[in-house]
């Protein structure tokens, strides 16, 4: 689904800001809060070439990394399950790259499917799960409303069109299911962004505000959300709920970024008490 303005159907003309940095240029839109590049759509080839999306897929999944991140994910996937009460049954990974939280999830004995853009990683996975090798086959009727858990990261912040994004989201979630979404956002963080920075990686800045404002679109209420000085961890349910339209403003995004090396020091300070706090817990155990 295209949307006149490369943000929400919801959103008009006169809630754009164009903004200009001395790398790229950008809108900003008022009310839902998000930041893009101008040229969105023309970008999502770019982001398909990344030399980091297009390595050799057998050497990748067999480094000692890649083990990490997979017991990593299995941690985020028990918490999400505490926080929900729910064992899901029909899991998606939507942007599944090189499937860490697909083989996260068969070691804990769910068999979830994968979509992605990028061949190199669904035709890959293939041989392990069940993959979509494009957005059409994804969205096929006998698909929709299937799933009870969506895990979506890293994928928004290189999209071009999260309000189609969103609307997959609605079209593949079951009533009772879940959506999580692992993301970075602009609300108190660590990161410097193409606000500031020549920033290849990104199409556009997300903010809790902006997701939240596009979850209430399809009726997706957010029932958990930790933001790690930037990263952050945010939980979608379906629900009928008042919902006020929280926006913030570009002005207040320039100043955050002014303070994300403070951010990332009080980051490191907090890092160093939670290992100081478990090296502890394990000598008066022993």
């Amino acid at each position: 689904m295209e949307t006149k303005y490369n943000c929400s159907p919801k959103c008009d003309f006169s809630d754009k800001i164009v903004f200009k940095n001395k790398f790229d240029e950008f809108v900003f839109c008022k009310n839902c809060s998000l930041l893009y590049r101008k040229n969105l759509k023309e970008y999502k080839e770019k982001v398909l070439s990344f030399e980091k999306f297009n390595k050799n897929f057998n050497e990748e999944i067999n480094k000692e990394k890649y083990i990490k991140q997979i017991s990593e994910h299995t941690s985020i996937i028990k918490k999400i399950i505490k926080i929900t009460k729910k064992n899901p049954h029909n899991i998606l990974d939507y942007g599944c790259g090189y499937g860490v939280f697909m083989f996260a999830c068969k070691k804990m004995g769910f068999y979830p499917h994968g979509y992605d853009i990028n061949k190199n990683f669904t035709a890959n996975l293939s041989t392990n799960f069940k993959t979509f090798k494009s957005e059409e086959e994804l969205l096929e009727k006998n698909n929709s409303k299937k799933y009870d858990l969506i895990f979506c990261k890293k994928v928004l912040t290189m999209s071009s069109n999260i309000y189609k994004d969103f609307n997959n989201f609605n079209d593949l979630l079951s009533p009772n299911g879940y959506l999580v979404i692992m993301d970075q956002v602009k609300n108190s963080s660590k990161y410097k962004s193409m606000i500031s920075l020549k920033n290849n990686n990104n199409t556009l800045l997300l903010t809790i505000e902006a997701l939240n404002f596009y979850g209430n679109i399809f009726q997706l209420k957010s029932k958990y959300t930790l933001n790690d000085f930037g990263d952050i961890l945010i939980i979608f349910e379906k629900g009928n709920y008042d919902y006020k339209n929280q926006k913030i403003s570009l002005n207040k995004l320039k100043k955050i970024e002014k303070f994300s090396i403070i951010f990332m020091l009080i980051h490191k300070i907090q890092i160093v008490i939670k290992n100081l706090y478990y090296f502890l817990n394990k000598l008066i155990k022993k």
